[in-house]
């Protein structure tokens, strides 16, 4: 037999197919586990899309993402628990950690300020909708926070435009400041930079207006005296724009004044006599209405809303002309 090529070919290639067959039959495949059936059915079936609206999984998934600062993923899991179970008993809980997501994606004031618009969204929401939960506390002072990053940022667009002299871009952003944001530190220094803004407008019965309403609302602030160097300054450059700011309340003869022994507290009008200083009275302005209880200026509308008067100061003290009498 080894003797003929042919009859080794044909019994070679007979036993290669015979071996063949026997290793990949089916009687010789592995039987698949119990345990990936399971997993296939799990899959296919439908056990997983009930998962998606299990509270506890979504919350929990939710958790897993905010503690690796995957704060994008964590917000839609918040929101899906929240659209899915408003009235759960961890409400609140996924309301007040998805504001607090909101919160930990903001970065410097000179950057996008949406996180921060959300945030404050999200935490009010959490105060309107779950209130006298325990997490309102907190929830108010991040919204001040964010009132003050707000300001911070637009403060900081408005010095850019003023220092590009985009006067005009520079006054709508302090004067949102002052209207939104009135509690923050930002505010007091948008009244001064208002009043400079104004000044190189030229419009200078505006800058004036704002000046008074910084020197008359804070009486103790750092700035004052800036805003009090300003109104000098532009008494310097028009000496008639100090009489036209007179309230109407001051409108009244100089005795008057020394019989009650008190003044408003805005009469900066002065002249020299003989060297000495002293008040003198001045010819009333034309007559505007403003609600009492506030400076009106030349227009005849009221300053801020609601500009208090300083406290009363006795009429003997003398000033410059262009100082503030105190």
């Amino acid at each position: 037999m080894f003797r003929h090529p042919v009859t080794m070919l044909v019994l070679a290639l007979t036993s290669c197919f015979t071996l063949g067959c026997s290793m990949f039959s089916d009687d010789k495949a592995p039987a698949p586990t119990a345990g990936a059936d399971r997993t296939d059915a799990q899959i296919f079936v439908g056990d997983t899309i009930e998962m998606n609206y299990d509270p506890n999984v979504i919350l929990k998934r939710a958790e897993s993402f905010h503690e690796q600062e995957g704060y994008a993923e964590a917000i839609v899991e918040y929101q899906h628990f929240l659209d899915l179970h408003r009235n759960h008993i961890l409400a609140p809980y996924a309301q007040y950690r998805l504001a607090l997501s909101h919160f930990k994606m903001i970065q410097t004031i000179d950057r996008d300020m949406t996180p921060v618009k959300m945030a404050r969204e999200e935490f009010r929401e959490l105060i309107d909708d779950f209130p006298a939960s325990q997490y309102e506390a907190e929830a108010r002072v991040k919204i001040r926070e964010c009132d003050g990053l707000l300001a911070k940022n637009h403060f900081f667009v408005g010095t850019f435009y003023y220092k590009r002299e985009q006067y005009l871009a520079a006054a709508k952003r302090f004067e949102k400041i002052i209207d939104h944001y009135p509690s923050t530190e930002e505010a007091v220094a948008s009244k001064l930079q208002l009043a400079k803004t104004y000044r190189k407008l030229g419009a200078l019965e505006w800058a004036r207006d704002w000046a008074v309403s910084l020197a008359q609302q804070h009486p103790r602030h750092k700035l004052r005296d800036d805003g009090l160097k300003l109104l000098a300054e532009l008494q310097n450059e028009n000496p008639n724009i100090m009489m036209a700011a007179r309230p109407r309340r001051s409108l009244q003869p100089r005795s008057s004044l020394a019989q009650n022994g008190s003044r408003p507290g805005f009469y900066p009008a002065t002249t020299a006599i003989n060297g000495a200083s002293s008040l003198v009275p001045q010819a009333p302005s034309a007559v505007a209405d403003c609600p009492l209880g506030t400076w009106c200026g030349a227009t005849g509308t009221s300053l801020s809303n609601a500009l208090a008067p300083n406290p009363p100061v006795t009429p003997s003290v003398t000033c410059r002309p262009g100082t503030w009498c105190q």
